[in-house]
């Protein structure tokens, strides 16, 4: 018996759903390798908005030099992702969560998030996301 194309596509859909997933599940736990261990190495970053982060990071090694200092100088450590909502078609998902943190001077940043990813071979190579924005400047200047 050979499986549909419907389901093989409805078999990776899930798989890219679970592999987003478990990528925040290990943000939330701390886990930050595990985190990016989820993304290619050529994965891009974006962020929407006017603040502080808004723009295009081209792979790991931008984002881990480039965006990665800037949010710890400012906070106490990794922002705890919490996903409350996933939605997955094909090579994308959609994921709605919020995040909890804190300043390192006692302020909560606590954000709102819609984020898009997209995957290929089992790895995320596209983010592009979504967030209050005034918060993001009132906490980051």
């Amino acid at each position: 018996m050979t499986q549909s194309n419907n389901d093989i596509s409805s078999n990776s859909t899930e798989l890219n759903k679970q592999i987003v997933l478990q990528a925040y599940a290990s943000l939330k736990a701390g886990n930050v390798a595990g985190y990016f261990d989820s993304m290619a190495d050529n994965i891009t970053l974006t962020y929407f908005g006017n603040h502080l982060f808004t723009g295009t990071y081209r792979g790991k090694k931008d984002i881990l030099d480039n965006y990665v200092p800037v949010l710890l100088n400012r906070l106490e450590g990794p922002i705890k992702i919490t996903v409350t909502n996933a939605i997955a078609e094909g090579d994308q998902v959609f994921v709605e969560a919020v995040g909890e943190s804190k300043t390192k001077d006692g302020l909560d940043y606590n954000n709102l998030y819609g984020i898009v990813l997209r995957l290929q071979d089992g790895k995320i190579t596209e983010v592009r996301e979504y967030m209050d924005t005034e918060l993001v400047k009132a906490i980051f200047g």
